[in-house]
């Protein structure tokens, strides 16, 4: 029996897969501890199970959502440490490693979020919106501050998920949030591992910014409790100061850069007011 399973969902994009695969076949935890499902989700053009690495087993999940997708992982996954990424994410060499050494420290099961570092993976001069990712995408120290961390790099143990249930399989975005939340409520603390990394690319198009900021608006304005939703549909109107605030922080852009953010934020902010009121009037949810 595997120690660990590794669960990826995937819609469309297979060609990211190729820098996921190469990453995960340099692991330094042998591959006899772990095995890897990658969860198709729909998606019009789907490789044959010979076409892929030994150590990945493909799933087909038709019912869409990559928490569905994830779930559909959980039915097959035989390891006691289930372990979650993104299909476009490049683990570190010693990810698995470093996630393993922490599970078998831990007395009681608790949630371990690993690190997410939002890069550049070709060489040369970012764009702006490269660079609004770079120091804004995917902040998991934040986010761990808040008590939730993201599936592009989150393992949660087998007795949690006996404990609390599985993923909630009717939303599109918010998901690893409110499992965090609900292994919270349940006694499950959560541990944060920046060292066992994972990076994901920088966005570079408006198109891919408004289409993550669309499927996060509709988790937020759909699903959980009314006083939740009421709650994000209120923020949405405020200006965001303190992701202004967040950016001129920021260590990782310089100066020139930060105003280059600040101008994306700003347009980011009036797509938010649009789409909330899209939503609102029983717009279609974004599910990319």
């Amino acid at each position: 029996m595997q120690r660990i399973s590794i669960i990826i969902p995937i819609f469309q994009h297979w060609e990211l897969t190729v820098v996921l695969f190469d990453a995960l076949r340099a692991q330094s935890l042998s591959q006899e501890l772990w095995e890897c499902f990658i969860v198709d989700n729909g998606s019009d053009q789907v490789p044959d199970q010979s076409e892929l690495p030994d150590f990945v087993t493909l799933l087909e999940c038709p019912t869409p959502g990559s928490y569905a997708a994830r779930n559909k992982g959980l039915q097959h996954a035989q390891g006691e440490l289930l372990v979650f990424t993104d299909a476009d994410c490049k683990p570190q060499p010693d990810w698995l490693e470093r996630l393993w050494h922490e599970y078998q420290q831990q007395s009681a099961p608790q949630l371990i979020a690993g690190g997410v570092t939002v890069k550049r993976f070709l060489s040369g001069t970012p764009n702006a919106i490269e660079t609004y990712d770079m120091a804004m995408g995917l902040p998991q120290a934040r986010y761990i501050q808040r008590g939730y961390a993201v599936t592009a790099n989150l393992s949660i143990p087998r007795r949690v998920f006996d404990a609390i249930g599985n993923f909630d399989d009717q939303r599109f975005s918010g998901g690893d949030a409110e499992i965090c939340r609900r292994a919270a409520a349940n006694g499950f603390t959560l541990t944060y591992l920046p060292n066992a990394e994972v990076l994901h690319p920088a966005r570079d198009s408006w198109e891919e910014l408004i289409t993550k900021l669309k499927r996060q608006k509709g988790g937020q304005v759909r699903s959980g409790p009314k006083k939740q939703r009421v709650k994000f549909i209120i923020k949405t109107l405020i200006p965001p100061v303190w992701l202004f605030w967040y950016a001129m922080r920021s260590d990782k852009i310089t100066s020139r850069q930060k105003i280059t953010v600040l101008r994306v934020q700003t347009l980011l902010w009036l797509v938010e007011i649009s789409e909330t009121a899209r939503l609102l009037a029983n717009g279609k949810l974004e599910r990319r």
